[in-house]
């Protein structure tokens, strides 16, 4: 992440690290905030957001557990609503309006963040490779132990070619916080241009949970990708960019019809 500027968002649990693309940008034209996964950082991003070049800034957080942010010792620290507190805390210091941007875990997070602090600054959201409802589909991990968790994360990192990690507390807290999560509701509830993008292929989180949040949200258009696994950022990060870049210009151009 050495290309991109580092600053600190303060957030109830301390400052949260966040890494910005094209922080020169004109604030008035808002932002996009990219959320990682269960393991990942704000690495995961490292590829898409150089290519978010809109005229608007890109903000990566490090949620608790990784990077600089705070790393409590505590699994109970960790749950899909600590989370959405420092998410919370970075779209409330960023140029608003934001385009949500949620991968595997982040999906939850974002449909977490929405149901505690509602939409108003947000103009649109992404969610690729996510569930409202994990069940007994959406299986990332097996172990009930933080080191069970822990070995089976080290493996699951290698396969999704992340780059850098969570602690292995952060994981086993937040794992136990995402299988129980059911926030299905919430879809019906969004009333923001939304795209879904899913994998084809995705053995993390199939493909019909990719549907169903389509088909939930109200106007949310699918997107999926054939022959793909659940890391869309790494298959084609050129493509993915572009899928951001073709939400915003319709999020856009609808704020601009409302004001004429």
């Amino acid at each position: 992440m050495a290309s991109f500027v580092s600053q600190f968002v303060a957030a109830p649990a301390g400052a949260v690290e966040c890494f910005v693309a094209h922080g020169q940008a004109d604030p008035a034209n808002g932002s996009f905030v990219l959320v990682h996964g269960i393991q990942g950082t704000a690495a995961a991003w490292a590829g898409i957001a150089p290519r978010l070049d809109s005229g608007r800034a890109v903000l990566m957080p490090n949620l608790r557990g990784r990077g600089r942010s705070p790393s409590p010792d505590d699994t109970a620290a960790y749950t899909l609503g600590h989370f959405a507190d420092d998410l919370a805390a970075v779209i409330a210091s960023a140029p608003g309006p934001v385009t949500l941007v949620g991968w595997s875990m982040g999906v939850l997070v974002t449909l977490t963040y929405i149901a505690r602090f509602g939409s108003a600054k947000l103009d649109g959201l992404l969610l690729a490779s996510g569930t409202a409802h994990p069940g007994n589909e959406a299986v990332w991990f097996h172990a009930e132990t933080t080191e069970g968790v822990a070995q089976e994360a080290r493996a699951r990192a290698a396969r999704l070619g992340l780059t850098a990690y969570a602690t292995s507390t952060a994981v086993a807290g937040a794992w136990a916080s995402v299988r129980a999560a059911d926030l299905r509701p919430v879809l019906t509830q969004i009333e923001l241009p939304t795209r879904v993008l899913h994998c084809e292929l995705d053995d993390q989180c199939p493909l019909d949970h990719g549907r169903l949040i389509a088909a939930s949200i109200p106007n949310a258009s699918l997107e999926v990708w054939p022959g793909a696994g659940h890391n869309l950022m790494a298959e084609d990060p050129a493509r993915f960019a572009q899928s951001v870049l073709r939400l915003y210009a319709a999020a856009r151009s609808d704020r601009l019809k409302t004001t004429q």
